[in-house]
């Protein structure tokens, strides 16, 4: 996209690289299927998904059965896992475009069986907790008999998708009894030759946290060699409490730059509703984002960005295409010039290595990290960086 206003997204492969290898060197011989659904989280998953691969990431995951296409016609050779479920037309596009689907229905084993001229291998979920897709582990059997011998069908891999992963360490909690379940589940698919992956960034983190001292011979996480999905935390975010264990690098610096400043006296207000009224004569500094693009209008008169290296408040209610900051605090008594086009950071680094967490604006935004990144709309262009 060529960009003719100055908001962008800056993605920093050396740091997704950075947070790959932590992976790579903690768990060397694990199954690693890196997401990259929605777009990479926000990140570009066109432009991730080549990279990744040049880091020797032989799978990748994406939820719809278009993102897989989409990284297909643009090079991708990697295998791609299809995690949602899918019609006889989605599965000629699975086997069309040589991908992986995730089978979690009998329709889905059904449509395959329709179409397939060879035998298509499948990761085959189940529902231990999650109540969202997959099997039942009670059907686990009437699965096996289904699907062994099956000439159109070729089973590879079993998982799970864990809902309280950041409990991953409790060897009596939720992905205990989740991880428990889905071993009891994979002896009956022994004849298959197959493996199970599980875990996602919170139960990865939680298991690399463990390996600090050692895992229980006894404890759910040493059950099976567990494969690996993580999602947020190769975009460097850690979704744990404990964020002292693991250096991960954020890959995301959302920025933009003032078009203007704006004089205001005492008492006058800003933006739409007048919801900012200023309590001395101010500066206001006026930034070609807004929710449009993905900076949420809850934010307003709640954030914090990075200006000139300094926090400032948001101000006023965030609009459509701008929103607006005080800076008096910055730039009083100095000639504003010296302040014209200054880049302002809303969460990631600043030029000057300053940084602000997505997991802070989520905070305020009562909502979550995932959504930050992802929100980040289609506008706004990703510029890339490092990664040669």
């Amino acid at each position: 996209m060529e960009m003719y206003r100055r908001t962008f997204a800056e993605i920093n492969l050396d740091h997704l690289a950075h947070n790959i290898r932590v992976l790579q060197k903690a768990f060397p011989q694990k199954f690693l299927c890196p997401m990259v659904k929605a777009n990479a989280y926000g990140h570009g998953d066109v432009q991730l998904g080549r990279f990744l691969e040049g880091l020797g990431i032989a799978h990748l995951g994406v939820c719809l059965i278009e993102e897989g296409i989409l990284l297909r016609k643009n090079g991708v050779k990697a295998e791609i896992l299809v995690f949602r479920g899918f019609d006889r037309e989605g599965a000629e596009k699975i086997i069309e475009y040589q991908m992986t689907p995730v089978v979690s229905s009998w329709d889905h084993i059904e449509h395959l069986e329709a179409v397939a001229t060879t035998a298509v291998g499948i990761h085959l979920k189940f529902d231990t907790g999650m109540n969202r897709l997959g099997f039942r582990p009670e059907e686990a059997q009437k699965v096996f008999d289904r699907l062994w011998q099956n000439k159109k069908i070729r089973l590879k891999a079993l998982l799970t998708h864990l809902f309280n992963g950041d409990d991953a360490e409790n060897p009596t909690g939720d992905s205990a009894r989740q991880l428990q379940a889905l071993d009891r589940v994979s002896q009956i698919f022994k004849p298959f030759n197959i493996f199970c992956h599980s875990l996602n960034s919170a139960g990865i983190l939680s298991f690399l946290k463990m390996q600090k001292s050692a895992v229980p011979a006894n404890h759910p996480l040493a059950l099976q060699d567990w494969g690996l999905r993580p999602g947020l935390m190769i975009y460097g975010y850690n979704p744990l409490a404990d964020q002292s264990f693991c250096d991960l690098k954020p890959v995301m610096s959302l920025k933009s730059h003032v078009g203007v400043y704006r004089h205001v006296k005492s008492g006058e207000t800003v933006s739409y509703g007048g919801t900012w009224k200023a309590k001395q004569n101010s500066v206001i500094a006026v930034v070609p984002i807004g929710y449009a693009d993905g900076y949420h209008r809850i934010l307003s008169n709640q954030a914090q960005v990075l200006f000139a290296g300094q926090r400032v408040p948001v101000v006023g209610t965030i609009c459509m295409d701008y929103l607006m900051l005080d800076v008096t605090s910055v730039v009083q008594g100095q000639d504003l010039n010296k302040f014209k086009d200054q880049e302002v950071t809303f969460f990631g680094f600043d030029n000057a290595g300053n940084f602000l967490s997505a997991e802070e604006l989520a905070e305020k935004a009562r909502s979550i990290t995932w959504e930050m990144l992802t929100s980040v709309g289609e506008r706004v262009p990703r510029v890339y960086s490092g990664g040669r």
